[in-house]
Protein backbone atom coordinates (compact mmCIF):
# COMPACT_ATOMS: atom_id res chain seq x y z
CA UNK A 1 0.00 0.00 0.00
CA UNK A 2 1.43 3.61 -1.05
CA UNK A 3 1.50 6.55 1.71
CA UNK A 4 0.22 8.45 -1.69
CA UNK A 5 -3.91 7.80 -0.76
CA UNK A 6 -5.08 11.08 -1.50
CA UNK A 7 -4.49 13.22 -4.56
CA UNK A 8 -5.35 16.96 -5.13
CA UNK A 9 -5.15 17.86 -8.43
CA UNK A 10 -6.22 22.03 -8.95
CA UNK A 11 -8.27 22.01 -12.15
CA UNK A 12 -9.00 25.08 -14.40
CA UNK A 13 -10.18 23.75 -17.84
CA UNK A 14 -6.58 24.68 -19.40
CA UNK A 15 -4.82 21.62 -21.39
CA UNK A 16 -2.34 21.98 -18.81
CA UNK A 17 -4.73 21.10 -16.01
CA UNK A 18 -6.16 18.24 -18.87
CA UNK A 19 -2.24 17.21 -18.45
CA UNK A 20 -1.90 17.00 -15.07
CA UNK A 21 -5.40 15.08 -14.52
CA UNK A 22 -4.48 12.52 -16.69
CA UNK A 23 -1.16 11.91 -14.93
CA UNK A 24 -2.88 12.13 -11.21
CA UNK A 25 -5.08 10.00 -12.56
CA UNK A 26 -2.66 7.39 -14.12
CA UNK A 27 -0.49 6.94 -10.53
CA UNK A 28 -4.59 7.46 -8.36
CA UNK A 29 -5.41 4.09 -10.58
CA UNK A 30 -1.87 2.62 -9.73
CA UNK A 31 -1.44 3.51 -6.10
CA UNK A 32 -5.65 3.09 -5.33
CA UNK A 33 -5.79 6.58 -4.52
CA UNK A 34 -8.61 8.85 -4.08
CA UNK A 35 -8.62 11.88 -6.25
CA UNK A 36 -10.14 15.86 -5.71
CA UNK A 37 -10.84 18.23 -7.98
CA UNK A 38 -10.32 21.63 -6.78
CA UNK A 39 -11.38 24.21 -8.92
CA UNK A 40 -10.92 27.98 -7.85
CA UNK A 41 -13.46 31.07 -8.51
CA UNK A 42 -12.25 34.74 -8.01
CA UNK A 43 -14.31 37.46 -6.70
CA UNK A 44 -15.66 39.17 -9.56
CA UNK A 45 -13.35 41.98 -8.87
CA UNK A 46 -10.98 40.49 -9.79
CA UNK A 47 -11.27 38.47 -12.92
CA UNK A 48 -13.21 41.65 -14.38
CA UNK A 49 -9.58 43.39 -13.98
CA UNK A 50 -8.20 40.57 -15.92
CA UNK A 51 -10.40 41.88 -19.06
CA UNK A 52 -8.65 45.82 -18.34
CA UNK A 53 -11.41 48.06 -19.59
CA UNK A 54 -13.59 45.91 -21.88
CA UNK A 55 -17.12 47.02 -20.44
CA UNK A 56 -16.07 46.24 -16.91
CA UNK A 57 -18.23 49.31 -15.76
CA UNK A 58 -21.11 48.61 -17.69
CA UNK A 59 -21.48 44.96 -17.24
CA UNK A 60 -24.31 43.61 -14.94
CA UNK A 61 -23.00 41.89 -11.43
CA UNK A 62 -21.84 39.04 -11.55
CA UNK A 63 -23.81 36.20 -10.16
CA UNK A 64 -21.86 34.16 -8.14
CA UNK A 65 -24.41 31.80 -7.31
CA UNK A 66 -24.95 30.65 -11.07
CA UNK A 67 -21.09 31.02 -11.75
CA UNK A 68 -20.27 28.20 -9.14
CA UNK A 69 -23.46 26.02 -10.37
CA UNK A 70 -21.75 26.08 -13.72
CA UNK A 71 -18.34 25.42 -12.43
CA UNK A 72 -19.74 22.62 -10.30
CA UNK A 73 -21.44 20.90 -13.31
CA UNK A 74 -18.70 21.68 -15.59
CA UNK A 75 -16.27 19.95 -13.23
CA UNK A 76 -18.22 17.07 -12.33
CA UNK A 77 -18.43 16.36 -16.13
CA UNK A 78 -14.92 16.04 -15.94
CA UNK A 79 -15.14 13.94 -13.23
CA UNK A 80 -17.36 11.72 -14.63
CA UNK A 81 -15.64 11.04 -17.79
CA UNK A 82 -12.89 10.05 -15.42
CA UNK A 83 -12.30 6.26 -15.60
CA UNK A 84 -10.78 5.26 -12.28
CA UNK A 85 -9.80 2.29 -10.12
CA UNK A 86 -10.77 1.54 -6.74
CA UNK A 87 -10.38 5.30 -5.13
CA UNK A 88 -13.09 7.99 -5.20
CA UNK A 89 -13.29 10.95 -7.54
CA UNK A 90 -15.00 13.88 -5.74
CA UNK A 91 -15.30 17.43 -6.92
CA UNK A 92 -14.60 20.80 -5.05
CA UNK A 93 -15.71 24.70 -6.19
CA UNK A 94 -14.14 27.02 -3.74
CA UNK A 95 -13.84 30.54 -3.61
CA UNK A 96 -11.05 32.77 -2.62
CA UNK A 97 -9.34 35.78 -4.06
CA UNK A 98 -6.13 33.99 -4.32
CA UNK A 99 -6.20 30.51 -5.58
CA UNK A 100 -2.76 29.78 -3.93
CA UNK A 101 -3.94 29.98 -0.73
CA UNK A 102 -7.11 28.22 -2.19
CA UNK A 103 -5.25 24.68 -3.15
CA UNK A 104 -2.98 24.99 -0.29
CA UNK A 105 -6.39 25.44 1.98
CA UNK A 106 -8.14 22.71 0.05
CA UNK A 107 -4.91 20.47 0.33
CA UNK A 108 -4.87 20.97 3.86
CA UNK A 109 -8.50 20.47 4.54
CA UNK A 110 -8.77 17.33 2.51
CA UNK A 111 -5.03 15.75 3.93
CA UNK A 112 -3.57 15.58 0.89
CA UNK A 113 -0.49 13.36 0.17
CA UNK A 114 0.30 15.04 -3.19
CA UNK A 115 -0.40 17.82 -5.15
CA UNK A 116 -0.60 17.18 -9.13
CA UNK A 117 -1.02 20.29 -10.81
CA UNK A 118 -0.43 21.82 -14.03
CA UNK A 119 1.63 24.49 -15.03
CA UNK A 120 2.86 27.18 -18.06
CA UNK A 121 6.45 26.90 -17.87
CA UNK A 122 6.64 30.32 -18.65
CA UNK A 123 10.25 31.55 -18.17
CA UNK A 124 11.93 35.10 -18.94
CA UNK A 125 9.67 38.10 -18.74
CA UNK A 126 6.25 36.39 -18.85
CA UNK A 127 7.50 34.48 -15.42
CA UNK A 128 8.35 37.43 -13.79
CA UNK A 129 4.80 39.85 -14.75
CA UNK A 130 2.79 36.72 -14.56
CA UNK A 131 4.35 35.12 -11.45
CA UNK A 132 3.66 31.13 -10.93
CA UNK A 133 1.08 29.78 -9.24
CA UNK A 134 2.89 26.10 -9.52
CA UNK A 135 6.12 27.69 -8.53
CA UNK A 136 3.85 29.48 -5.12
CA UNK A 137 1.89 26.44 -4.66
CA UNK A 138 4.77 24.55 -4.48
CA UNK A 139 6.50 27.31 -1.46
CA UNK A 140 3.38 26.76 0.82
CA UNK A 141 2.15 23.36 0.14
CA UNK A 142 1.51 21.17 2.98
CA UNK A 143 2.49 18.26 1.04
CA UNK A 144 4.55 17.33 -2.24
CA UNK A 145 3.79 18.93 -5.29
CA UNK A 146 4.13 17.29 -9.01
CA UNK A 147 3.96 19.59 -11.46
CA UNK A 148 3.16 18.96 -15.43
CA UNK A 149 3.34 20.69 -17.93
CA UNK A 150 1.00 20.58 -20.53
CA UNK A 151 1.73 20.75 -24.56
CA UNK A 152 3.02 24.39 -26.16
CA UNK A 153 0.28 23.68 -29.16
CA UNK A 154 -2.42 24.08 -26.45
CA UNK A 155 -0.86 27.43 -24.40
CA UNK A 156 -1.70 29.62 -27.41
Amino acid sequence: MSDYRTFVVPYDFSEHARAALHLATDLARRLESDLHLVHVIQPPSLALAAYGDYGAADSAPVDMLRLREIANTALSDVAAGIEHGPGKIETHVVESPSVVDAIRESAEKLAADLIVMGTHGRTGLAHVFLGSVAERTLRGAPCPVLTVRGSDEASG
